[in-house]
């Protein structure tokens, strides 16, 4: 009997042994990433990251690729676990080395910030504290970069981002670690804002609807109570349309000392200059708490490409205007904020590109595709054409369901399925999906949003609509195409115009649009008649796509139009003042 005993538990030893000898040999666990990252004093705007990438004894012996294409990077050093120095290929985009079963290699580099965005610097290190985005900053596998890689599959089993701040300072992360990391987790990361620096946390989260507040310390009169309502009252808004709870989430608020900076927007956390009497402030805030509510509720990759990215970043810029009702009346007063008045002031300032470059700017939405090499046009896209297509689309629903938020609620409906806007006009609008979708999702027609007009909305804002779009235009287009000529309006210069016949002669459209435009904003009707008057004296066709560079970076065609508004008694002192990178 002893002897069987013997037996069995030898047989059940060898059985455990060879099954662990199998698990040995053909399982393939995934690795550890731990990034460290110091702002050393002795090199400015530089971040050094020491990236431990840590294999398991399950784990078989593979080459590991990192994702550097879109950095400023300086490689220092790329070492086992004992010391030696271990092989690294690194080409434009990926730096790879060999991970051995159960190894460590770590990977040293230094990191530049600073470079100029749409909102700012992206990224900054100062001398009391430093912020950064993760995808600029630390280094991600190549899966996550593959076009077609599955977005459920987990390629990393454990991340952790720990700081090394400067003495005296505070770490503020997004989060403690990640575990069996996915695609969604990396998209999020590389949104999410890092900090460090003599931060202080001014509000706690349940006073403002689920966001901790942090800003520098020493600002106490910067975060008043008016700052705290109205960060909650946007919270509100969106737990309210995304249906959820109040969210976990970090707002660091850098002051603006002449200089924007955004330190990344992701779902967790997001960090830029901001002043509280800036309405663009609030509105940039609004918009980046949308993608954080979107993307915890729908983690796939479907709207962050062409041909649905479009529509995605329209939908954010959308609820970015709507979401300006939530704030508080004294707020909104203090703002100028007249929540009837943000879709018309994007209107105008679509308007005012579509009609002044028509070569450039007018396109399909749905052919997103062709225009992605070009930041200017996709920029219009996304974050003018797009929110109006958008409030098309919910005006027509709402009317027909009498429901808000239909085009939301209809994408969170089923958060799984594969979106397409075809389809969803199909659900929201029926019979009039079709004429819709040709209209306007798959064709360059002017949108029909006049009804927006308010007979009271001021002269001046309206000019400011056309000064703001002809900046950030000039900002979009000028490292694509060179200087962009930057036409600020000259209202005075079209006033003493105006009632000249040959002013009402010229044409920037056909005569029922530019009725329209007229009773729209005649703001935007003078200024666009002037711009026609001044092609016409000049001898440019309106239809010339380079027609803006013909008027306004001609040296030929400047001087023609001051000698002509001379002869019309038109003092033209300011003529070239108005105009920003014409030719000397």
């Amino acid at each position: 009997m002893r002897h069987k005993i013997r037996w069995i538990a030898l047989s059940s030893v060898i059985v455990a042994l060879t099954v662990a000898a199998i698990l040995f040999f053909t399982l393939d666990q995934k690795y550890d990433l731990h990034y460290t990252v110091s702002a050393p004093q002795v090199k400015e705007g530089t971040l050094e990251i020491v990236l431990d990438v840590q294999s398991t004894p399950l784990s078989k012996d593979r080459t590991v690729s990192f994702y550097i294409g879109d950095k400023n990077i300086v490689i220092q050093s790329c070492t086992g676990a004992d010391g030696v120095s271990v092989p690294a290929q690194q080409t434009d985009d990926a730096l790879s080395f060999a991970l051995k079963r159960g190894g460590k290699v770590s990977l040293v580099y230094q990191i530049s910030l600073g470079a100029s965005g749409k909102h700012g610097q992206r990224g900054s290190v100062r001398e009391d504290y430093c912020v950064f985005d993760g995808g600029q900053a630390l280094l991600l596998p190549m899966e996550f970069y593959q076009d077609g890689y599955p977005q459920e599959e987990a390629v990393v089993r454990s991340l952790r981002v720990s700081m090394n701040p400067r003495e005296g300072w505070t770490a503020v992360l997004p989060f403690e670690e990640l575990r069996e990391v996915s695609w969604a987790d990396a998209y999020n990361l590389s949104n999410d804002a890092f900090a460090m620096g003599n931060f202080t946390q001014y509000f706690p989260a349940e006073q403002t609807g689920g966001a901790a507040v942090y800003g520098l310390a020493g600002e106490e009169a910067r975060f008043s109570e008016e700052l705290s309502s109205g960060v909650a009252a946007l919270r509100a808004y969106y737990a309210q349309r995304f249906g959820m709870e109040e969210q976990p989430y970090q707002i660091l608020l850098l002051p603006d000392d002449g200089e924007a900076v955004i330190g990344g927007a992701g779902i967790h956390s997001v960090c830029a200059t901001f002043d509280e009497t800036s309405r663009r402030d609030w509105e940039l805030l609004s918009h980046r708490m949308f993608h954080a509510y979107f993307d915890s509720r729908i983690p796939t990759q479907t709207f962050h490409a062409a041909p649905n990215l479009w529509f995605y970043e329209g939908l954010a810029t959308y609820y970015e205007n709507a979401s300006m009702s939530a704030l508080p009346e004294k707020q909104r007063e203090q703002l100028g904020i007249r929540p009837e008045w943000q879709f018309q002031s994007l209107f105008n300032r679509y308007l005012t590109i579509r009609i002044k470059d028509p070569a450039l700017f007018s396109f399909a939405p749905m052919d997103e595709a062709l225009i992605s090499e070009s930041e200017g046009r996709k920029e219009f896209l996304h974050y003018i054409q797009a929110p109006l297509v958008v409030k098309l689309v919910e005006d027509r629903a709402s009317e027909l369901s009498g429901q808000q938020d239909a085009v939301l609620h209809a994408i969170l409906a089923d958060p799984d399925a594969d979106f397409s806007c075809a389809a969803l006009l199909s659900d929201l609008l029926g019979a009039e999906a079709g004429e819709v979708y040709n209209r306007w999702f798959q064709s360059e027609e002017l949108l029909p949003l006049w009804e927006e007009a308010d007979p009271s909305y001021p002269e001046q804002r309206a000019l400011d609509d056309v000064a703001d779009v002809e900046t950030m235009l000039a900002s979009w287009m000028t490292s694509q195409l060179g200087q962009y000529p930057c036409d600020l309006p000259d209202l005075e210069t079209a006033r003493r115009l105006q009632n000249l016949p040959v002013f009402q002669e010229a044409s920037f459209a056909d005569a029922e649009t530019e009725q329209m435009v007229k009773e729209h904003c005649p703001v935007i009707w003078t200024l666009l008649k002037q711009y026609a008057l001044r092609a016409q004296v000049c001898g440019v066709p309106f239809d010339e796509p380079m027609l803006r560079y013909a008027l306004l970076a001609d040296e030929e065609n400047l001087q023609k139009w001051e000698d002509w508004l001379t002869t019309q008694g038109v003092p033209v002192d300011n003529t070239r003042a108005n105009i920003q990178g014409e030719s000397s």
